[in-house]
This record gives structure tokens, sequence and C-alpha cells, in this order.
């Protein structure tokens, strides 16, 4: 059925997280209440998409290793562990209650903390769709000068797609991440219509991010014809912490929160050295005019001569052994922990086949597929030996 193209009003929160003097210097709570707070006013101006700046739960790292106060540092490190989101949890429950209260969709940058390994920390966002559920989390898989000795690398998997709002895909790249090519043309072949580009809105290691965020993202904009909403941390001089730890970048918050569409244009922002919330009216159609130009998932198209590999599977760091040999070992069911069901015993050693018969193998769909293949190419091969071999013989019968 013919359908229009959506428009919705979106919003980019340039707001600041609660920052305390050491010895708390986080605070999970009062940041929430800010966010919720956030989410309802930019909903109250009609947005159906607000998106919050990079790591703004419970708030960027804007601290680095001090050599000469290494201790300290520990204790930052093991508060910002103790402050972070764990997905689900209560913690998400109460921005999940927001979006569906306040019928808006949320994306949102987090602290996330992992529970299944001991202090494992993730720079991710949260997708939160309108009936506040939970339909999408991104980790960052590359990560820059101080996360690096705070976040790990995010997966491949379930963390390379991209979730789907009621007006379509909408995708996130975190800060650096505008700079992984191949990462950004994975979400515009799977048809992102939105991006959200989240930034910690400080002047970066080389006092770069001024010229780069806006630059970065408005090309994202252009080579995937799409809207980019890029929402950047500012946190005003009156809510800078002023006893936190000495190495701190706090010094240097100045935002840039902006939108921009398709053809690269900033239509709202940028907003610098103040706290609000941009505001612009967003038209899916101009997507599509954009592509009528440049659409490198259409007629700029050359997959036949470039081609890009992505991880499909989640990667752990524990396997079974068994996984690795295929059907199971002994052909004996494992329970929990790789150990044989109560009221079994694990053989020695492979049982005796059956007599003129081997072992029976249990093989998932996937390997049945794979060997059923191979005895496709064992039959070629064994015919095209069997037509040499027939020709020497011809030959001979004709001499």
């Amino acid at each position: 059925m013919l359908k229009d193209y959506p428009k919705f009003t979106a919003a980019a929160v340039q707001k600041s997280p609660v920052y305390r003097d050491k010895p708390a210097y986080f605070d999970l709570p009062a940041t929430l209440a800010e966010a919720v707070a956030s989410i309802k006013e930019a909903a109250a101006n009609a947005a159906k998409l607000v998106v919050f700046p990079e790591l703004f739960v419970p708030g960027y790292c804007h601290f680095a290793l001090e050599l000469t106060r290494g201790p300290e540092y520990t204790n930052i490190w093991a508060e910002y562990l103790r402050h972070s989101v764990e997905v689900p949890s209560e913690e998400t429950a109460l921005l999940c209650r927001a979006a569906r209260e306040a019928k808006t969709n949320v994306v949102i940058g987090i602290n996330e903390r992992v529970p299944k390994y001991g202090g494992r920390m993730h720079n991710s966002v949260l997708f939160i769709n309108e009936r506040g559920e939970i339909v999408g989390l991104h980790r960052k898989i590359n990560i820059t000068v101080q996360e690096l000795l705070i976040h790990t690398r995010g997966n491949g998997g379930q963390n390379l797609l991209i979730p789907e709002f009621e007006f379509g895909k909408v995708s996130a790249l975190i800060c650096g991440e505008h700079n992984q090519p191949m990462l950004w043309n994975n979400y515009v072949i799977q048809g992102t219509k939105v991006n959200c580009s989240l930034w910690p809105g400080c002047l970066g290691g080389a006092e770069e991010l001024p010229r780069v965020m806006p630059a970065l993202t408005a090309a994202a904009a252009v080579s995937g014809a799409c809207w980019c909403v890029l929402a950047a941390e500012y946190i005003p001089p009156e809510k800078r912490p002023t006893d936190f730890y000495p190495n701190t970048s706090f010094y240097q918050s100045f935002g840039g929160s902006a939108i921009i569409n398709p053809f690269g244009e900033i239509v709202a922002g940028p907003l610098r050295d103040q706290e609000g919330i941009v505001y612009a009216d967003l038209d899916l159609k101009v997507n599509e005019m954009a592509r009528a130009i440049i659409n490198i998932t259409g007629l700029y198209s050359r997959w036949d001569i470039l081609g890009l590999r992505v991880r499909q599977h989640d990667y752990e760091p524990i396997v079974s052994m068994e996984a690795g040999e295929g059907p199971v070992a002994w052909h004996t069911t494992l329970g929990a922990g790789g150990r044989a069901p109560a009221g079994t015993e694990e053989p020695a050693g492979p049982p005796e086949p059956a007599s003129g018969q081997g072992p029976k193998e249990e093989l998932t769909p996937r390997v049945a597929s794979e060997v059923a293949e191979l005895r496709k190419r064992v039959a070629e091969l064994e015919r095209r030996l069997a037509a040499l071999g027939e020709a020497p013989r011809e030959a001979r019968e004709r001499s």
C-alpha cells in the first residue's frame, strides 16, 4: 500500500551528567533523574526521537591515570564501575518507563557494566522504543585515549545490527567510530534512516573535536543519505567538580550538539557553551532525494569489486571442547560444566560400532549441509577422474 514518507521531530540533548567531588565522584541516581527529566522535556516539545551524548549515564570518563596518584585512580575506576548500568536493570527500567510514558524513542549513551565478567565495562548505546522496550544495544568497537584503561571493545554479531523504530532503522556511531568506514558501510547497507552521533563534547586530545565532530558527522550524513542527530555533553563551570582528580578534562567541555540533513547541511545548532536541547523536524523523503545524487546501496554500489566481511556471531571467550569436536564426544550427552548427567558414566574411549556399521553421529543442520556439499564435490571429482581414465582406454581401442 502506498505510504507517505515519515516525518517527525528529533531532539539532541546537551546536558551535564552529575559529577561529585571525591570520594563520591559520580551520582548515578541524580544523573538518571536528569535523563528522565530531559526525556519529558523533549517529548513535551513533540520529539519522537531523543538522543543523549556518549556515556551520559553516569557521565563521560573525563579522567585519566596520573602516574603519581595511581591508588587514587583505582578508587575512581572502582566507583565508575559501581555507578555504571547493567542491561537490563532497575536503571534501564526507569529509562524505559520514561520513554513509554512520554511516548517517544530514546537513544542514550551509558557506561555499561557486564555482570557475567568481573570488572568488564563497555562504552555503549541503549535503544528504547516508544513502548518502553529495549530494542538494541551497541558497544563501541574501538575505544579512544583514556577509555583504553576502562572499556572493553565491542563484539560482532548482535552488536553490529541496527534496531528499528516505527519510522525506520536507526544506527549509532560513538565518537571515534565515525572514523570506521567499514562499520558505517555496514550500517548503511542495513538501511539506516537516522544515525545518532554520540560525542563527549570536549576539545579532545589534540583539541581537534570542535572541527572534527561536525565534519565527520556531516560526512556520515552525506555518504549514508541519512539524517544525523549529533548529541554532545556540556558541563557548565558551576557543575564541574573542583576536587575530583588532578588529571581531568572537565575544563575542555564545549558541547556542539546539532542536527544535520542528508545533504550535509546543519539545520539545527550547533549549540555551544550552554546546556539545552536542539530540535529539528526530520522528513525521511529527504533521504531519498539525497540518494538521487549518491546512493551507495544502489547506483553507487560496486559490490562486485569491493566487499565487506562481518562477523555474524558473538565471540565468546569460553567455548566447550565438545563444540570443536562436532558431534558430542564418545556419544555422551554432557550436562552442566561438561559432566555426564547423574547416573551415567563417561566411557574411556569411543564405543565399538555395531557389526558392519560405523559410529552413529548426530549432525547439526549446518554441519549436515556442509557434509552434503562435500559429498557433491567428491562425487564430481570422482566423475572427472573416471572420465580421464576412459580417454586413454578409448584411444588404445581405436588404434
